[in-house]
């Protein structure tokens, strides 16, 4: 059964356009992974932002989409009591991308320099945020037609996130360890910081959302 095909069988257009998003949405996160490990591990700023650029058409693909569902549902194309919840739902997809591509701009534009002591945190931190959008993937799915309990992808989500706020944590100490750092680099590098973890975070508010729609569907 494909993506959003359950809920309002009607309406299998807009929800297909629904599904189509949050396509665009992971992709933009495997790009923004493949962006980031080339600055990562290789040092490779030219590499990362071509890839940086393909993260931000890839963006604007998902952004003009949004729009487009936001239109047609705005114009009528579901009942009202089921405008909402989507909305809130595309909304917030949206801005893990969003928050991918924010993240890249801080820290290629600014040409931020990581000290080699964090690039393995940080690695750990990109991967685990690139696995928590494809949870968001799988318990979307699921809500809007597949089978089985969105409840499972939900503790997924905050379970990876809880990982992320531990490396965060780690990441904040070690960073605050360096004596050789001057204070504006160390602020600097917690500024990136909270530009990285942004991505769970939302990740997180759209669990949430999830949890939400799932207990007003069983109401």
């Amino acid at each position: 059964m494909g993506l959003f095909d359950g809920l309002w069988k009607d309406e299998s257009a807009i929800y297909e356009m629904i599904g189509e998003h949050v396509d665009l949405v992971v992709e933009t996160l495997e790009k923004f992974q493949e962006s980031m490990n080339f600055w990562l591990e290789e040092c490779d700023l030219e590499r990362a932002n071509e890839l940086a650029l393909e993260t931000h058409n890839l963006e604007g693909d998902a952004d003009d989409l949004r729009r487009d569902i936001e239109i047609k549902l705005l114009n009528g194309a579901l009942m009202a009591r089921s405008r909402r919840p989507l909305l809130d739902i595309v909304e917030r997809t949206d801005k893990l991308a969003n928050a991918a591509e924010a993240c890249l701009d801080f820290t290629l534009l600014q040409k931020i320099e990581l000290p080699d002591e964090l690039v393995p945190v940080t690695e750990e931190i990109v991967e685990l945020s690139v696995d928590t959008v494809d949870e968001v993937q799988k318990g979307l799915n699921i809500l809007f037609g597949g089978n089985g309990e969105v409840l499972k992808y939900t503790e997924e989500i905050e379970e990876l996130e809880g990982k992320i706020d531990s490396l965060e944590r780690d990441f904040i100490q070690d960073l605050f360890n360096m004596e050789d750092l001057e204070l504006a680099e160390k602020i600097l590098l917690r500024e990136f910081l909270e530009s990285l973890v942004e991505i769970s975070d939302r990740a997180e508010d759209l669990s949430d959302e999830m949890e939400t729609l799932t207990a007003t569907r069983k109401a």
